[in-house]
């Protein structure tokens, strides 16, 4: 729960005050895998900050210890599951995470 959160969270930040704010999720299975993509129309992340998005004590914000992403990293990967991103400035970021599904 705590990785939804962090990324709603951060998703609402993102996104202009004076924008109307867009944030979609969606979650899909492809075979194997489960895939949930957390999708944002804010401000983007530039490529020169993109390499240390998921790095612990690294925030772009006024408050806050930089630690959610981190934290969203480690837990997702706890469940061997794999994250990553796509942004594109002034347009918007898709968190997407992917999931192992075992079925019984």
């Amino acid at each position: 729960l705590f990785f939804f959160t962090n990324l709603l969270t951060n998703a609402i930040q993102a996104i202009p005050s004076d924008c109307e704010k867009k944030i979609t999720i969606f979650a899909e299975k492809n075979q194997s895998i489960i895939v949930i993509k957390v999708s944002d129309n804010g401000i983007g992340i530039s490529a020169g900050i993109a390499d240390k998005i998921f790095k612990p004590s690294f925030t772009t914000k006024s408050s806050g210890m930089g630690m959610g992403l981190s934290m969203v990293k480690n837990m997702v990967e706890a469940m061997n599951g794999t994250i990553f991103f796509e942004s594109e400035e002034g347009k918007g970021t898709t968190f997407f995470m992917e999931f192992p599904c075992y079925e019984q």
